[in-house]
């Protein structure tokens, strides 16, 4: 099945904004730049160049070379296999040929395939074009990693998430049950329930890690079978390390919401985020005054801006815990 029929709303803002002529000068697509964001991509572009009436019609010329990446007004950029960086050289040839006349009269368009490839120098020779985009001109970047991109170039493209990649299908399948047993055993009576909490919420992380890393691992094999070893190594741990700081970023938000509903029912509020765990939460909020309630969550909040700053885990998790003794 085509990008577009299985992302149909998100097709369908395009086609709405090319319509009414108000296309973004830039979009960021989360996906995956060999498949469905590459799909999203091509068909993106055939709506610019096609010929006929009804477009995307993926018979004429047009359609044609976008499909072949040979259109004469698109240019594409992806990470070479070796070096695996998009350089600023790079860069700065395609927002040079952005900046000149199209050679059909019509659109002019970047694809950067893999955009979190860009280092640093790559992306500020590329924030002038984000921010003074020349007219008629579409620039589109492609990641399944979008969190290792510049919060500057983020913040100038519009956002398309056709799939959040491996993180999405580990966050309904692989913690929540987990870490909802976890939050129930909240919050924990002693010092030795506290280390319990913590070794389970270690080994939740490490088990995602795990999994995170074979799929990683397999679609680089897929995709990347040109790469020196030791490269691959490097690409495959920048991707988990990116990947799973996605899932603990929805864990501790769990968390937090958690948290949150002890404080709403220890202050006597009503509206819940767990509603359907609303008996638990009560026996919960019963051991606590509004007050430590507060720093419970505050103590939960230090946890995730403690995790940053090379502590081994465990210990991170257990003083916080240890904290949380009610």
């Amino acid at each position: 099945m085509d990008a577009v029929d299985l992302h149909a709303e998100a097709w369908e803002g395009i086609r709405r904004g090319y319509e009414a002529g108000r296309l973004a000068h830039a979009y960021l697509i989360v996906g995956s730049s060999r498949g469905n964001a590459l799909h999203f991509v091509e068909s993106f572009l055939k709506l610019l160049f096609c010929k006929s009436a009804e477009r995307p019609c993926n018979e004429c010329g047009g359609c044609r070379r976008v499909e072949t990446h040979k259109h004469i007004d698109t240019m594409w950029l992806e990470p070479q296999s070796k070096a695996r960086q998009i350089k600023a050289d790079e860069i700065r040839a395609l927002v040079h040929r952005m900046s000149q006349t199209s050679f059909e009269g019509g659109w002019k368009a970047g694809v950067i395939l893999n955009a979190d490839c860009m280092n640093a120098n790559s992306a500020n020779a590329l924030l002038k074009t984000l921010e003074e985009p020349p007219q008629k001109s579409i620039l589109l970047l492609v990641t399944d990693s979008p969190q290792a991109l510049l919060p500057t170039i983020i913040s100038r493209c519009q956002k398309i998430v056709l799939s959040a990649g491996f993180a999405s299908n580990v966050s309904t399948e692989a913690w929540r049950l987990p870490l909802m047993n976890i939050l129930h055993d909240f919050p924990p009576a002693n010092g030795l329930a506290a280390s319990r909490l913590a070794v389970q919420l270690k080994g939740l992380f490490d088990g995602l890690k795990a999994e995170i890393s074979t799929a990683v691992e397999e679609d680089l094999g897929r995709s990347e079978e040109s790469l020196e070893e030791a490269k691959l190594k490097e690409i495959l741990d920048a991707r988990t390390g990116a990947r799973l700081k996605e899932v603990q970023a929805e864990v501790f938000r769990v968390m937090l919401d958690w948290q949150r509903d002890v404080l709403v029912l220890a202050s006597g509020g009503e509206y819940l985020i767990h509603s359907e765990h609303k008996d638990t939460l009560a026996k919960q909020a019963e051991l606590h005054t509004q007050g430590s309630a507060l720093q419970a969550v505050r103590i939960l909040e230090e946890l995730t801006q403690r995790l940053n700053r090379n502590i081994p885990d465990l210990q991170v998790f257990d003083e916080a815990l240890r904290r949380l003794i009610r």
